[in-house]
């Protein structure tokens, strides 16, 4: 081999490494932008289900309001008061169960996204880092 072509593979080894390195940098970005997108989708999910509940809580203080005013005894304005009560303690499970899921849902794509990046380069993409 001549002194030449020696040459030429050492200037090829730097570039392949860099094709290499680049190659690793873009999935570790394509990871990134779908635990990104997975995240901000499960956040306006949850977002508008919030916002439907907020307007079900509205509805519901509205007719617990009508109801109040239209009773007529005391007994009736227990049975509304209780009837309100129960409405708004599955409600307030109802929230409780969707606000565990819509942490979970976002804990999990975090996972997967960290999982992915803690992964270790290939032993040659390590080795040559390494030196």
């Amino acid at each position: 081999m001549t002194q030449q072509e020696k040459r030429r593979n050492e200037d090829a080894q730097p570039a392949a490494e860099a094709a290499e390195a680049a190659a690793e940098g873009r999935r570790r970005l394509e990871d990134f932008a779908e635990a990104r997108d997975t995240i901000w989708d499960c956040l306006q999910d949850a977002n508008r289900c919030w916002m439907e509940r907020m307007q079900q809580e509205a509805a519901v203080t509205v007719e617990l309001a009508s109801k109040l005013t239209s009773s007529r005894s005391i007994s009736e304005t227990a049975s509304v008061l209780q009837d309100w009560t129960s409405k708004h303690v599955e409600m307030t499970t109802e929230d409780t169960r969707r606000l565990f899921s819509d942490a979970q849902q976002i804990f999990d794509a975090g996972a997967r996204f960290w999982s992915m990046s803690a992964q270790p380069p290939s032993p040659e993409t390590a080795a040559r880092f390494a030196s």
